[in-house]
């Protein structure tokens, strides 16, 4: 009995090894990672693959929904809290994402210009970070979506494996270039849906490569169409998410927004239908992420069972955010607020520790320098980012990084990135240009704002009383401000000077005398035709017309003076307001200011009020002489010349009273049409809708007036016409980019079924130029618009950039903010774009430095 509990003991004891040896096998263990033994030398380069979604956001909510790729990659890696992209477009974004520049360098601005264009293959696409890496010996391969307008007719340059998209994202009925031969596929989901197809040729592709080339390491893009529209579920997931509401944020359906760019400005709050369409959007969005869950979840399950897992470096990201009702736009990308630039960025590999947090800024651009520095290379200069492995590397000490999970290494990280959409054109540029020289030239204090170093030079050295015309003994320099010119002149003082008074004569104003030219051929025969034809030698030479002088015809004494006025508020370029903080905090400054304010109101009233009466009566006393008044009246020349509005042979119709009263009597019989016309048109209407107990009206064409219109014709088109969504009559805009919605929009379930409406996404006007800010003290969006808007945003305050702080903000803050802006704005190299990215401290004095100089002779001026 003894023998047989001990052989009992011994079986449980090989079960129980067997179980827990089950148990090491699961991928899902999260210390197995660390345990399996790499048959690999150390010495081997790792693997890099880079899964990178379409129009993923971050803000709301899509990760929350993504359980198997949390679980490998935030639970096993590090998560970068700050991740951001350069430009929210699916083009530019891509292409800073292969070449690692910035938009303004690859010049890849919107999705159709420029993108996949000859330019960009001879110039840019052969310098990607795929060529580099397939010279050091990796097998590179690319699965998925690659530029908006590739056709598909070649293989871009340093791919080993390919599989690219023809155009943009499509889940069915696509068409793709697979290693040099076009291949269409239909609307079968176990052979054609794209991620699906993606994850499995990628798998394929890696279980080859470690077959046949142990020795070498792989490099994989695995570009998804999700969640980018048209947004098809697979079959086993169309039924998930049903009233998510992630989505609504705190700015979902905050509209409109006056103190925002003109598309906010102009968009209202959503109808209850479009707020419908984003909910059930929102569903569709997140159905088709299940499918990208499970790729991860299959790619880094064949890592482990090849033993790759712990020499592969993954990293999960978006080409860009995105917004649904967001300020009252429907939906979309291309705005600069972090819901469109704001992207997931996950990270796991050799060295890194699971589950950690990095919350430096890091942006899409670093992407490329990190693969080169993975994979041991030297980074080119021309790469804009850098590498990311350094927050990375120093994260490991824990003295680095602080209590908002900001990592501190030996070169600066800089907290400073730019975004930036559109281009401006030649024409824009000319006309920007005239602008801000015409601001420069005629405000005091922008002069400062705009000025060349050389000019604030000059403006600090024209402050100084000891530089005042006229010269003085042992006087150096004066200041002379040319008539001919706006801006000061600093000239040197030279003997005899000091006795000349170059800017006023003895009487007073200053005097500037100009040649007089020598007039024009014509003008010399037209004086000579009419003083043979008028028989005349008292013809003037010249006839000139002077501009009207208030102060010439009106007596000074008759107009009571202006008191001058201390400029202590200006108007910003997006006609906000912007006063001295004094104003703001003393109540006692604010109340002289404002009394001062009104009485100069009052007395340019009173001073209005006059030359309106002025006017009233030169009307009344209008001299009845014309300009034949300075010829002789002769019958002879009368008959000759004609009077004023008349021919010479003219002979007035004596019938004028008839005329006029026939003309009266056709526009009352037009009356009288169109009123019988709506009448019967009233009693149509009645007739057809007339039900027993219920009041019922006719709904036609005229119904409304203004976009968005209906019409029968518009909303159904003809069988056979095909019209694109963008160019539907019923939803034409001015200076918008808009579209349409119908029943025919989505092919899979869920379905919209709720009718046809019309939506805008863009203006022709939002091209931006901004800075973002986060460090462990400031978190901040300052915007500079093409049309000279400006907004400013403190996300410390305002988390959700509700309010355009800008007229909050200081007057030098603001100019410090517009000068590293143009700094960023023309970075090229690595080099140039780190030393723009590192924030400047806030200046001690930020009024312009008025209190160091005195710039009174500036206004003056």
């Amino acid at each position: 009995m003894e023998g047989f509990k001990c052989f009992l003991i011994y079986e449980m004891c090989i079960l129980t090894l067997i179980c827990s040896g089950i148990a090491q096998r699961s991928p899902y263990k999260e210390d197995i990672y660390n345990r399996r033994s790499n048959k690999k030398k150390k010495n081997d380069k790792p693997n890099i693959i880079v899964i990178i979604t379409d129009d993923q956001d971050e803000l709301l909510g899509s990760m929350h929904v993504m359980p198997k790729t949390l679980k490998w990659m935030r639970d096993q890696g590090v998560q970068f809290n700050n991740s951001f992209v350069s430009t929210p477009m699916c083009c530019p974004s891509r292409s800073s994402f292969l070449t690692g520049m910035y938009t303004h360098n690859h010049h890849v601005y919107t999705n159709n210009d420029n993108c996949s264009s000859p330019y960009w293959q001879a110039n840019h696409e052969s310098r990607s970070f795929a060529t580099y890496l397939s010279n050091a010996g990796y097998r590179t391969g690319y699965f998925g979506k690659y530029l908006n307008e590739y056709n598909g007719t070649y293989i871009p340059a340093g791919w080993r494996e390919w599989l690219g998209l023809v155009k943009n994202s499509r889940f069915y009925n696509y068409t793709v270039n697979f290693n040099g031969q076009k291949m269409k596929h239909e609307d079968n989901y176990y052979q054609d849906y794209f991620t699906d197809l993606i994850a499995n040729d990628s798998v394929t592709f890696l279980k080859r490569s470690k077959q046949y080339f142990p020795k070498r390491p792989v490099l994989m893009v695995l570009s998804t169409p999700a969640p980018h529209g048209p947004e098809d579920a697979a079959p086993q997931y169309q039924h998930l998410f049903f009233n998510n509401t992630f989505h609504r944020t705190p700015s979902w359906n905050v509209a409109p927004n006056y103190d925002k760019q003109y598309l906010l400005k102009v968009t209202g709050k959503m109808e209850p239908i479009e707020q419908r369409f984003t909910d059930v959007l929102q569903q569709k969005r997140l159905q088709t992420l299940q499918s990208v869950d499970d790729l991860v979840d299959k790619v880094c399950s064949e890592l482990w069972m090849l033993g790759e897992l712990d020499n592969t470096y993954i990293l999960y990201t978006s080409d860009h955010g995105y917004h649904l009702g967001q300020y009252g736009v429907i939906k979309g990308k291309a705005l600069p607020y972090d819901f469109d630039t704001r992207v997931p960025l996950y990270m796991r590999g050799p060295g890194i520790l699971p589950r950690s947090k990095i919350s430096n800024m890091v942006l899409n651009i670093d992407i490329a320098a990190t693969i080169l520095d993975i994979a041991g290379l030297e980074i080119p200069d021309h790469f804009d980012g850098k590498s990311i492995m350094r927050l990375i590397k120093a994260y490991r000490d824990p003295q680095n990084v602080d209590s908002k999970g900001f990592v501190k290494t030996r070169k600066p990280w800089g907290d400073t990135v730019l975004l930036e959409r559109g281009k401006i054109t030649g024409k824009r540029y000319k006309d920007m240009m005239r602008e801000q020289k015409r601001t420069f030239l005629e405000n005091p204090e922008t002069r400062l704002l705009y000025a060349t170093p050389k000019q604030k030079r000059i403006y600090k050295e024209c402050a100084k009383p000891e530089n005042q015309p006229p010269c003085k003994v042992d006087q150096k320099y004066q200041c002379i401000q040319d008539p001919k010119r706006k801006l000061p002149r600093l000239m040197k003082c030279r003997p005899g000077d000091e006795t000349k008074d170059l800017m006023q004569n003895d009487n007073g104003p200053p005097c500037h005398c100009k040649k007089r030219r020598k007039r024009r051929r014509i003008a010399r025969l037209q004086r000579k035709y009419l003083q043979t034809q008028m028989k005349t030698s008292n013809l003037r030479s010249s006839i000139k017309r002077k501009k009207r002088s208030y102060i010439n015809s009106v007596d000074e004494n008759s107009v009571p003076p202006v008191s001058p006025i201390d400029r202590r508020c200006r108007v910003l370029q997006n006609n906000t307001v912007s006063c001295d903080q004094i104003l703001y905090q003393n109540a006692d400054a604010w109340k002289n200011h404002k009394d001062q304010l009104d009485d100069m109101i009052q007395e340019y009233r009173k001073m209005l009020e006059d030359l309106r009466k002025y006017r009233r009566h030169l009307k009344k006393e209008k001299p009845r002489e014309t300009f034949l008044s300075q010829f002789e009246k002769s019958d002879e020349f009368l008959d000759t010349v004609g009077l004023p509005g008349t021919s010479p042979a003219c002979k007035c119709d004596t019938n004028q009273t008839n005329f006029n009263a026939r003309k009266e009597a056709i526009k009352e019989a037009r009356k009288e049409r169109r009123k019988r016309k709506k009448k019967n048109k009233n009693k149509k209407r009645k007739r057809d809708c007339n039900q027993n107990d219920l009041k019922c009206t006719i709904h036609n064409n005229d119904q409304w007036k203004t976009p968005p219109l209906w019409n029968s014709s518009y909303w159904n088109l003809q069988s056979g016409e095909k019209l694109r969504r963008r160019d539907h009559p019923a939803c034409k805009r001015d200076n918008m980019d808009c579209s349409i919605m119908d029943n025919s929009h989505w092919k899979t379930q869920p379905y919209w079924t709720n009718g046809p409406f019309c939506f805008c996404s863009n203006s022709n006007n939002n091209t931006y130029w901004c800075l973002r800010t986060i460090n462990s003290t400031h978190d901040l969006l300052y915007c500079e618009f093409i049309n000279n808007f400006i907004s400013y945003y403190d996300l410390t305050e305002d988390p959700f950039q509700l309010k355009n702080a800008i007229h909050d903000v200081n007057y030098g803050v603001l100019q410090q903010l517009h000068e590293q802006l143009n700094e960023i704005r023309k970075c090229d190299g690595y080099k140039q774009c780190s030393k723009a990215s590192q924030s400047t401290k806030e200046p001690k004095n930020t009024r312009l430095l008025r209190n160091d100089y005195d710039y009174s002779y500036l206004d003056n001026t």
